[in-house]
C-alpha cells in the first residue's frame, strides 16, 4: 500500500470513528464514546473535530478539568471555534470559575450572534452566583426579549428577585415559570410563603393545598397551612396540620412553639406543655419560654410562672413586652388579683431597667384603682 493510499484508509477510519463516537455521545454512552474518540485520536491527534467531541464527553462526564485540556488545544488551533468557545466556558463553569466561563460564553455570543438563549442564561446564572445581580437580571431579560416563556429565564430572574428579598417580583415571575411548565413541588410552596409573607394568605393556602395534592407529606406546605389556620383563628385546624409533620419528623423550635401556643389557646393545657417542654428539654428559647409564662398562668400557677419569668430574664437581661402580654391575659380571664401579684414580680426583676419600671408602676397603679 503506498502512502497515499494509506492515508485515504486513515481518514475514512477517522471519519468513521468520529461518526461512532459522535453517535454514541448523543445517546449517552460516555464511556464508549470516550474509548472511540482516544482510539480516534491516535490516528488523527491534532482533529478539531475528535478534540471537540472528546472535550464534551469527558465535559459530561463531570471531568471539567481534562475536558478543558481539549477545549483549549481546539482553541490553540482555531481561536475562534464557537464549539470550543461554548464548551470551555461550561467545562469552567462545572470548575467553578464562572468569571472565566463568562468570558469565553460571551465570545462565542460575539461570532454566532446574541441569541442562544441556553448561553445567554449561563451567563446570567453565573452572574447570579458571582452576586453581580445588575448585569444577571440584563441577561434574563436578554432571553425573555427573545423568548417571553422561556422557563430557565423566568425561574432565573424569580430566584433573583428573590434572593435580594424583592418579593412581589419574585412572586410574578416564579407564577409565569409555573405557567410555562415549571412542575417544581418546592416552588409552590416558595410562593405560597412569599404571598404569605406578603399577607395574601388566601393566595398561600391556594399554593399550600396545590401541594398537598401532589405529596400529601410536604411538610413545608403542612406548617404553611398550619399558619394559615393560626391566623384564621382556627387553632384545630392548624394543630392537625402541624400533628402530621410530627408523625414522620421531631419539627422544628417555631413548630413546637406554634403547636403549644395553639394548645394553650384551646384549652389543652398538657398538651401545651408537652410542645413547649420538647423545645425546653433540649435548649433555651424566648418564645417558647413566653409561651410557657402563658400557660402557667392560665393554669393559675403563679409561682411557676414567675420562675419562668425569672429565666426569661437570666437569658435575655431585660422585658419590654412579655409582661405586658402576660398581664393582659391574665385581666381577660378575669384574674386582676394574680395579673397585680405578676406586675410586682416583673416590678421587683426590673428595678434597674428605668423605662420598663414605669411602664409597669402605671399597669400596677392602674389594677389597684380598679
Amino acid at each position: 500500500m503506498n502512502h497515499k493510499t494509506e492515508e485515504i484508509t486513515v481518514r475514512k477510519q477517522v471519519l468513521e470513528l468520529s461518526r461512532h463516537g459522535l453517535h454514541l455521545l448523543k445517546i449517552r454512552h460516555y464511556a464508549e464514546a470516550r474509548l472511540t474518540f482516544e482510539e480516534a485520536l491516535l490516528l488523527a491527534p491534532d482533529d478539531l473535530y475528535l478534540m471537540t467531541g472528546m472535550g464534551d464527553t469527558l465535559r459530561q462526564q463531570k471531568d471539567f478539568s481534562a475536558a478543558a485540556v481539549y477545549y483549549r488545544k481546539v482553541l490553540e488551533l482555531d481561536p475562534s471555534n464557537p464549539f470550543a468557545l461554548r464548551g470551555l466556558g461550561d467545562a469552567l463553569r462545572g470548575l467553578q470559575q464562572y468569571g472565566d466561563a463568562i468570558s469565553f460564553w460571551k465570545k462565542y455570543l460575539h461570532l454566532k450572534g446574541s441569541r442562544d438563549v441556553f448561553v445567554l442564561t449561563r451567563i446570567a446564572d453565573c452572574y447570579k452566583t458571582l452576586d453581580n445581580y445588575e448585569d444577571s437580571q440584563s441577561y434574563y431579560q436578554k432571553v425573555l426579549a427573545l423568548d417571553p416563556n422561556d422557563r430557565y429565564a423566568l425561574m432565573g430572574l424569580a430566584d433573583l428577585y428573590h434572593k435580594r428579598g424583592l418579593e412581589l417580583p419574585a412572586i410574578e415571575y416564579y407564577e409565569k415559570a409555573l405557567a410555562n411548565g415549571v412542575t417544581l413541588i418546592n416552588i409552590l410552596t416558595i410562593v405560597g410563603n412569599l404571598h404569605y409573607r406578603q399577607g395574601h394568605f388566601e393566595k398561600a393556602r391556594i399554593y399550600f393545598e396545590k401541594t398537598l395534592a401532589q405529596e400529601p407529606g410536604n411538610s413545608y406546605a403542612l406548617y404553611g397551612l398550619g399558619n394559615y389556620y393560626r391566623w384564621k383563628n382556627d387553632y384545630r385546624r392548624a394543630v392537625e396540620f402541624w400533628e402530621k409533620i410530627l408523625e414522620t419528623n421531631a419539627g422544628t423550635v417555631n413548630l413546637l412553639t406554634r403547636l403549644g401556643d395553639a394548645y394553650r389557646n384551646l384549652g389543652q393545657y398538657e398538651a401545651a406543655e408537652r410542645a413547649y417542654r420538647s423545645n425546653l428539654d433540649k435548649s433555651y428559647d424566648m418564645f417558647t419560654m413566653v409561651g410557657m409564662i402563658k400557660l402557667r398562668s392560665l393554669q393559675g400557677r403563679l409561682k411557676e410562672a414567675c420562675d419562668c419569668y425569672d429565666e426569661l430574664l437570666r437569658n435575655e437581661g431585660e422585658d419590654r413586652k412579655a409582661f405586658a402580654t402576660v398581664g393582659d391575659l391574665l385581666i381577660q380571664q378575669d384574674e386582676p388579683g394574680l395579673a397585680l401579684q405578676f406586675f410586682r414580680h416583673v416590678q421587683q426583676r426590673q428595678k434597674d431597667h428605668t423605662t420598663v419600671i414605669s411602664i409597669i408602676a402605671d399597669r400596677i397603679r392602674q389594677l389597684e384603682e380598679a
